[in-house]
Formats: C-alpha cells, structure tokens, sequence
C-alpha cells in the first residue's frame, strides 16, 4: 500500500511541474504544491521500508502493465526495505532544506520526481527487466538534473558524461543478467542463483561492474564529480546521498542472490576500492571549490563503502559468516553516514551559492556568521565524513578498519595480501580526510567573514532550516543511538547473514567488530563523557586562571619580516591545501608556475594572486589524463576513418550492404556445420 502510494505521488509531483511550467499557461500559486508531493512521496516510501525492514513487506505485481512474461514486479522485503528507509528518509529532509525558489523553477521538480521514482523501482525490483527499466530512468534523470542548467559552463559535458556512463552501467547490467538468465532459465532476480560455471563468474564480474559505475569507482569515477557539480543545488544532494545508494543495494543485492564469488573478483574489488578511495580524498583534499570538494569525497565515500562490501565478499568466500556481517555492518553503516553526511552539505552549498554568488573556497569565509544555519550544516557535514567523534562518521569508519582488521582469519594468500593493501590504503584515506574537513570547517567555516555575501539572501527559510536541521540533528542523533542503528541493519540483513549481526553488540551500549572481545566503541558513552570532560576541563582552566579565562587580549597581527608583505592576508585555503599538494604529488601529478598577475587571473581556483605576481598550481586527474583521453583521441580517428566511407554514392552503399550480406551467408553457413 505504502509502496503504491510512492509512487502514485511521485507521478503526480512530476505532472504538477510540468503543468505549471510558464509554456503550459497553469500556473499554480508560489508553486509550492509539486515539492510538498514529493516530501510525502518519500515519507510513504519510508514507510513502505519500515515495513519490509520488519519482515512483512508487500509486493506489487506488474507483469500485466508491462506484458511480461511470467512473475515480475515490485517487492518490499528486508533488504530493500533497508536502502528504503535510509534514502527515503534523506530525501524528505533534503527536498525540505530546497529553497522553494529552486523547486519553483520549471520542470525541476519532475526530474527530482523522476530520479527518486527510479530509485524505488530499482530497490524493489524483483525482475530483470524491471530492474532495467529503473535503472535507464535513473540515467534519465541524472542525464536531465545534469544538464538542467544548459546554458551555464560545463553543463553539457556532464550531462553527456552522465547519459553515456549510465548507458554503460545498464549495458553490462544487461550482459551480466543475459548470461543468468540463459542458464537460471528465469528472468526472477532471486532464482538467477542457480546458474553455475565459468558464466556465472563472468556475470558476477559484469554486475558488480555496472553497479560499480553508477558508484563511481575506479577506474569509472571520471564522470561523477562533474555530473554532481552541474546539477542544480536541490538536486546534488539527492543524486549523491540517495540515488548512488542503488549502486551499493545491487552490490549487496548481487552477494545475496549468487553467493560466493571467484577469487580474483575479491581480490580486485579490494583494490579497486581501496585506490577509489585514496584517489577521491586526495582531489578533495586540493579542490579550490566547494562543491568539487564535497563531489570528489563522494568518490571517496564509494570506496570505503566498497571496502566493507569487499571483506563480506572475503568472507563469503573463506565461509566465516561473521566476517560477512562484520563487513556488511561496516558497509551498511558507511551508507548511513554518507547519506547523511553528504546530504548536508550538499544543502547547506546550495544555500551558500545563493547567498554569495561563488563556490570558490577562497572567497567564502566566516559562513557561520553570515549565514547560520548554512555554516553550521557545513561544520556537521565535515564532521560526519571526517569521521570524528560524536557523529554517525565514527562508528561506520571505525567498523571499516576493524573488519579489514580480521585478515589474519583468511586463509587464501591472494586475499590476505589484498586485504592488506586496502587497509593501507583506507588508513591513509582516513587521515587526509581529518585535514581535508578540516581546511573547510576552519577556513570556510569559520574565519574572517568575506563581504561578498548577499544579505537579501543570507536567511534561508523555514523549509530550507528544518530540512537542515533534521539532516544535521541525524548526523549526530545516528552517534548517539548507534546501538539502534546496528539493530536497523541487523534486521535488514538479517536474510543475509542470519542472526549472525546479533554479535555486534557487546552490551546495550558498546557495539564490537561482530567478532566477541576483539574490540568495542560506544558512541553513545561517548556523548556522556566527551561533553563532562569538556566541562571540567573549563572549569579547571577558569579556576586556575583566577577569573582571567573570558578576557580578550588584542595584538598587532603578526607579518612577515619581509619587505612589501602586507599585514592581514590571512592563511587561505589554497595555501593551507599547498602541502597536500606537495605530499600528494605522486598521485596528484602536482605541477606548479608563477605567472604574472591579473585581475582575471584571482578568479582561477587554482591560482593565488600576491601583487604583480601568480602562484597557479595544477593537478591531473591521472584516470582521465592517461587512459580516457587517449581513449578519446582513438576513437576520434576512428571517426574520421568512417566518415570517409560515407561518400553519399548510392553504388557505395549497395556494395556495403553486398559485402553485408556476404559475410552473414558465410558465418551461417559456418554455424550450421
């Protein structure tokens, strides 16, 4: 019931933008009503999950409306009902932080419709080509929220990024169910795990494939971060933290229904993530815009949740069950934090490019000041993927580690080795991530206020500061009440790995890697004792100062001895990333050039402008550069090839289709020897 009602509204949202659109003539007051439809579509979506997270889920039957043969619809059980509840209810907080006047634009609306619409029908498909379906609107829909502003720079790259790598994605979606199918001798997602054989594996490898791009995997990220950044405010935080949540369902999804995989495919997933989320930090960490910053830790974010999705594929195939709810808790729970995460600052950017009409680092400073309850989404949303305390961010990654931490019970040498270089890889991710969070709480954050800022726009509204305000109370409300949040997945996985979750917690409050006296954390003591030391620290500091604690001292601001240096420059997030860029250097291909200066040149991201001269620092993308790029030139000349053969002689074409014809009589032949 709850699932039809979705969907209902989600229909009736997308018909109320493009009724009201000003080509139309029906204008509705304030257009207020198509946002309000998508708020309770998602919340009956909610719903619908909390129903199949507790075990009684529905299921829709659409074999008829869409003439397909045998069993194929929509189904509601604990795993979907999971990915459900966790982005179905980000996406009423973030449709609520969208400022009306975006959701009051033409036809914007309709494509959020569309994009969460797709998302429900993928997490609820129970049939291939259902699942197909779902998934091509998906591209559909990134394609169009991309691409909505056209006429603004970059836009139709990304667009064109989006439809191609989303086709891509569905391709091998399609290839990989093909060969279950042809063997399964079913179209029924939950009975292809009867196919067997070599087939099988190269299915498996094509699944995880399509699911891996829609992730934004390497070496298939190349898209991401410019299709994120394109697409108008409202709509970034629903593409990144409640579409890609389809990727990370079909991965888990794909475990559940054909069990364990080869060995190789672990090993390579493990890898892959690990370089995924090393690369995605390392670009945050020196992206001179706000949303390039929160688009490439989107990258990161994938690989860490790849990495737990992994040590449950490492499990799967050593048959220790524990290790594969150890894995899928610390995956599920890196889906939480992300979602959250990633969600909040995407709203809060949105309502900062209002209010200062930039996204350069450079020039936005004291948001907190200016711009409340868009700074303080900031600060929470930093938190929350730096992975500090006191927010949903400390467990997931802690879980991360720890189930990469249990290596020493695999037997295969392969995977040993391949857990080893992933835990490398993700320690080292989780330490730049601390510096690259902190860079945008300190110097964005915080800091001297810039005078750039609007003040017609420096308020957000009701809706916009609600929406926020459940986003970041969520952030640190999922920290406080980890023990029900372990309880959530365990019951959403419960299909999977059993009661084998029930491990997870050591007592009501201290949650364990699964595995009983390796390790425990408990965010919520946590809560009670960070904040009391705090205090008492305080009041230790005020007591020992002899009331002298509160009073400001004023000095003259400390410049460099060198001559011509002005005072009051300030330490700015370009030079504050400049040792990243040093550090990184091997990844980053860092190359830097001082350049004469110009006024132009201040607006450049990746330059620094000191007087008469420009500090510019660029970096390479190293997947585009050495594999797209010359991916991109080949197939260029390819074209051109071709292009030759279209002369425009109708005798040309005939002896084209000979030659067709030909070489079809002689492979038929072949074959029915």
């Amino acid at each position: 019931m709850f699932l039809l009602t979705c969907l209902i509204l989600l229909g009736a949202a997308g018909a109320l933008s493009v009724l009201a659109s000003p080509r139309s003539g029906l204008r509705f007051a304030g257009e207020p009503w198509a946002r309000w439809v998508l708020v309770a579509a998602a919340v009956a979506g909610t719903a619908a999950g909390v129903q199949g997270v507790a075990g009684s889920g529905t299921r829709v039957d659409l074999s008829r409306a869409l003439v397909l043969d045998g069993a194929g619809g929509l189904r509601v059980d604990r795993l979907s009902g999971l990915f459900l509840v966790v982005s179905c209810a980000v996406a009423v907080a973030v449709l609520l932080a969208a400022q009306a006047g975006h959701l009051g634009r033409p036809r914007l609306p309709a494509a959020l419709a569309l994009t969460l619409g797709s998302v429900v029908v993928i997490l609820t498909a129970d049939q291939l080509f259902v699942l197909l379906l779902g998934w091509e609107l998906l591209t559909l829909g990134f394609y169009l929220l991309s691409g909505f502003d056209r006429s603004l720079p970059g836009r139709e790259r990304a667009s064109v990024a989006a439809a191609v790598f989303g086709k891509a994605s569905g391709a091998a979606l399609l290839a990989g169910g093909a060969l279950l199918a042809a063997q399964a001798h079913t179209l029924v997602i939950p009975d292809m795990g009867a196919a067997t054989g070599a087939a099988r594996d190269v299915a498996y490898g094509l699944l995880l494939l399509g699911f891996a791009i829609k992730a934004g995997l390497v070496p298939v990220q190349v898209w991401l971060p410019p299709t994120y950044a394109a697409a108008p405010g409202p709509a970034r935080a629903l593409m990144a933290g409640v579409a890609v949540n389809v990727a990370f369902y079909g991965m888990v999804r794909t475990l559940q229904v054909l069990g364990t995989p080869p060995v190789w495919l672990v090993a390579v997933v493990l890898l892959i993530a690990g370089i995924t989320a090393l690369l995605g930090i390392s670009h945050a960490s020196v992206n001179m815009r706000l949303t390039g910053l929160i688009a490439w830790s989107s990258v990161e974010n994938a690989g860490l949740i790849s990495v737990g999705f992994a040590m449950a594929l490492v499990g799967s195939v050593e048959h220790l069950t524990n290790l594969v709810a150890a894995g899928l808790l610390a995956s599920m729970a890196q889906v939480i934090a992300h979602s959250l995460g990633k969600s909040v600052l995407f709203s809060s950017a949105s309502l900062i490019e209002d209010a200062y009409d930039t996204v350069t680092l450079d020039e936005l400073r004291g948001v907190v000041r200016t711009h409340p309850i868009a700074g303080t989404g900031l600060i929470v949303g930093s938190l929350t993927l730096a992975g500090l305390p006191l927010t949903a961010g400390l467990a997931s990654e802690w879980l991360t580690l720890e189930a990469l931490m249990q290596q020493f019970r695999v037997g295969s040498l392969p995977l040993q080795l391949a857990s080893a270089a992933a835990g490398a890889l993700v320690a080292l991710t989780v330490g730049i991530a601390g510096v690259t969070f902190v860079r945008l709480v300190a110097m964005t954050a915080f800091g001297a206020p810039t005078s750039r800022v609007r003040p017609d726009r420096a308020r957000a509204s009701f809706d916009a500061w609600a929406g926020i305000a459940l986003l970041s109370l969520a952030c640190l409300g999922v920290s406080l009440l980890t023990p029900m949040e372990v309880s959530l997945i365990a019951a959403g996985l419960r299909d999977i790995v059993g009661g084998a979750l029930g491990g997870a917690m050591a007592t009501s409050v201290v949650i364990q890697p699964v595995f009983p006296e390796f390790s425990a954390l408990s965010p919520t003591l946590l809560w009670i004792v960070l904040p009391f030391l705090t205090l008492v620290a305080l009041a230790v500091s005020a007591l020992v100062s002899g009331g002298r604690l509160m009073r400001v001292r004023r000095v003259e601001p400390w410049a460099s001895g060198s001559p011509g240096v002005a005072r009051g420059v300030g330490y700015t997030s370009f030079g504050y990333a400049n040792a990243m860029r040093r550090v990184l250097g091997a990844v980053l291909h860092s190359q830097s050039t001082l350049e004469t200066g110009s006024e132009d040149a201040a607006r450049a991201p990746s330059r620094e402008v000191r007087g008469p001269l420009t500090y510019r620092v660029d970096v390479v993308e190293v997947v585009e550069h050495f594999v797209y790029r010359p991916l991109q030139r080949s197939g260029l000349a390819l074209v051109r090839v071709v292009k030759r053969l279209q002369s425009g002689h109708l005798g040309a074409y005939l002896l084209y289709m000979l030659l067709a014809l030909v070489a079809l009589l002689i492979t038929v032949s072949l074959v029915s020897r």
